[in-house]
């Protein structure tokens, strides 16, 4: 799978599960108080990224791609945060 023009192809980074006070387990996803993500780039349109790189990008950002049983992540370059 190869990304095209601005699109970047990633793989999100799972955090820890975080208990709250009142016993709930919450994963990354379910708390509101984390805006961004971490990704691991699988290909990259635009040059400046490459494949390897982690990078923070915003939650609400881009949409879900299947390919053979995996999961990623298709974003723009708009949405990336930072290089890391």
């Amino acid at each position: 799978m190869k990304a095209v023009g601005n699109y970047i192809i990633l793989k999100e980074i799972v955090e820890n599960i975080v208990k709250t006070t009142g016993g709930l387990e919450l994963a990354e996803k379910h708390r509101e108080d984390i805006r961004y993500r971490k990704g691991i780039i699988i290909s990259s349109g635009p040059e400046m990224l490459k494949e390897k790189d982690q990078i923070v990008f915003d939650k609400v950002a881009g949409h879900d791609i299947e390919d053979n049983k995996n999961i990623y992540k298709v974003i723009t370059i708009k949405d990336v945060i930072a290089i890391l």
